[in-house]
């Protein structure tokens, strides 16, 4: 049996908070799913150090899934330096997109010449496919998110294949991201039964989670607007909380 791997929620919590943290998630003290701002102080009040962190998959443009890159990065600037890199992985103009944020958030840091003292590589997902990050490969697949550049991920880790939904709506992708996985981490946005295309409720999330636990799976929610009825045999996120997949 493969060994645990520590996955550290450092938020739970949809656009729309109830006052969790927005989501985002720590595998390992290595990988990150999703950088909202919540996330940075979050990090600091864990002891999380980091320079652990090599892997930041960035669902889609959104502010709770990518403004916290310019936090991050100024901790790079002012804090911190690393030689091995950091890579950043996202939707087409990832990239472009943090340049802008980080120049509307520290403007006067370019005017004296700081900026991240680390080797950054952006990796921008031309569309549904197999990518490598460094040593870690992994699948991108487009997610059901409005008109979004959206994506889910999956990869393996230590022998674990983990799958990640980022936000999406019910669609045929999450099959085929999520079959076969052994851990689904997946969007909960909606509380109560809704409407909205983009998002998933507790219908058709626990449609999605009964498949998946039969095929053995762990089920975690998580990007949450309010606290959801428990559903069995799923694990709901809770923000400052250590889970072992």
């Amino acid at each position: 049996m493969s060994e645990q791997i520590p996955l550290v929620c450092l938020g739970s919590g949809a656009a729309l908070t109830d006052g969790r943290d927005w989501s985002a998630l720590l595998i390992d003290q290595r990988i990150l799913l999703d950088l909202p701002p919540t996330a940075i102080p979050q990090m600091h009040r864990m002891g999380i150090d980091f320079s652990g962190i090599e892997y930041i998959f960035i669902s889609h443009l959104h502010a709770d899934h990518m403004f916290g890159l310019p936090f991050l990065l100024l901790e790079y600037s002012v804090r911190l330096q690393r030689e091995n890199p950091m890579y950043i992985i996202g939707p087409p103009k990832l990239e472009e997109a943090t340049t802008q944020l980080c120049g509307l958030a520290w403007p006067d840091l370019r005017k004296t010449g700081l900026k991240p003292r680390l080797p950054l590589e952006f990796i921008e997902l031309a569309g549904e496919g197999d990518y490598h990050a460094g040593d870690l490969p992994f699948t991108a697949i487009p997610m059901q998110h409005f008109d979004l550049d959206a994506f889910g991920y999956r990869f393996t880790y230590k022998g674990r294949s983990i799958g990640y939904t980022g936000d999406t709506g019910e669609c045929s992708q999450l099959d085929q991201l999520l079959i076969g996985v052994d851990v689904a981490i997946i969007e909960l946005t909606h509380p109560t039964e809704s409407s909205d295309p983009g998002h998933m409720d507790p219908r058709s999330f626990s449609k999605m989670s009964e498949w998946l636990l039969r095929q053995g799976s762990t089920v975690i929610a998580t990007h949450m607007s309010a606290t959801p009825s428990p559903i069995p045999g799923v694990e709901i996120c809770e923000d400052g909380k250590t889970y072992w997949i």
